[in-house]
């Protein structure tokens, strides 16, 4: 099967907050490490796995468990939890013994392990579960307070999307819906519009206005840095491209899959029996087509996968991986 890899239980879609210089996760044989860019062993090969780096720190897994380091290698927080999530706003989700909560950088408990499930830290907001309820999280002060919602995601630009039943709509950090439960699919707001699906009609909603415009095509992806993947209408090719929140084509329905843009390159599927590469906002090709899994670029770096090992790349595509002897 032809598909992004996921790597994590949470994908973050923040700004990226790391430079290109920070150290990249390098897979030694069975082992990860990190390396610089030129590809120079910085932190030895020990971890069974490694993540890029966010606000400093670095996810790593010892022996089935997760905790963090520093650029130097050095362990900040012990690899004792069953997940974590990246840090952001100096917050992590983390599990303990099965129940969710948060930690900051030092490793300290700031808000206590007790939910059943948990977002990334967002604009000072999380969204957290507990006792079958869903509600908001004040990172600051750990104040808990319920909704009537049945799942509430991460913040992104002021709003949060939300479902009711079947319905998807938005809530601010408030907790004040922003706009009603009505679509049938919704993505987070990027770049001031948000994707989403009312019965057979996609479209994207404005920010600033909260209306919605239905627009001439199939299966709208996000938004993501002022574009969203689409496919044509139905009983036309099938291919996808991508469109602008206006609904002008930007770049041609060439491709049998594609995904959102990062860091100005986005990864795209020439044929189904094919291999995933990436492709620029000219839709030229960036990174060769030569990988069964991909996912998007973060802070420089994508986590691909090929004959059944996962490594990463940077935007030149030059790999972080080394092979066993």
């Amino acid at each position: 099967m032809k598909k992004l890899l996921l790597i994590v239980l949470f994908l973050p879609s923040f700004a990226s907050a790391q430079p290109d210089s920070a150290p990249a996760p390098f897979r030694a044989g069975r082992k990860w490490g990190y390396s610089d860019r030129t590809k120079k062993i910085v932190i030895r090969p020990r971890f069974d796995s490694a993540w890029p780096f966010s606000e400093g720190l670095a996810m790593v897994m010892l022996k089935g468990r997760y905790g963090y380091i520093d650029r130097t290698g050095k362990t900040v927080v012990r690899a004792v939890y069953q997940s974590v999530g990246e840090f952001h706003d100096g917050a992590a989700p983390a599990k303990l013994r099965g129940a969710w909560g948060y930690i900051g950088k030092n490793g300290r408990v700031l808000i206590p392990f007790e939910y059943e499930k948990a977002t990334l830290a967002a604009e000072g907001r999380a969204a957290a579960r507990k006792d079958g309820r869903w509600g908001l999280l004040d990172i600051g002060s750990g104040q808990f307070t319920p909704t009537r919602y049945d799942e509430i995601d991460a913040f992104s630009e002021g709003l949060a999307r939300v479902k009711a039943g079947a319905f998807y709509g938005y809530i601010d950090k408030a907790g004040g819906e922003a706009v009603p439960p009505v679509y049938d699919e919704a993505f987070p707001f990027r770049g001031g519009f948000a994707t989403a699906r009312l019965r057979l009609q996609y479209g994207f909603i404005n920010l600033e206005t909260k209306i919605f415009k239905p627009r001439e095509f199939f299966n709208i992806g996000p938004v993501s840095e002022g574009l969203a993947h689409a496919e044509e209408l139905a009983g036309s090719s099938g291919k996808c491209g991508y469109i602008d929140p206006q609904g002008i084509v930007r770049l041609s329905f060439d491709w049998a899959m594609c995904a959102a843009f990062s860091e100005g390159l986005a990864p795209v599927l020439k044929d189904i029996k094919g291999k995933w590469g990436y492709i620029d906002k000219a839709g030229k090709e960036a990174v060769p087509f030569r990988y069964d899994e991909v996912t998007s670029f973060k802070d420089g770096l994508a986590r691909v996968a090929r004959d059944n090992r996962s490594f990463y790349i940077d935007r030149s595509g030059t790999e972080y991986i080394r092979k066993e002897k």
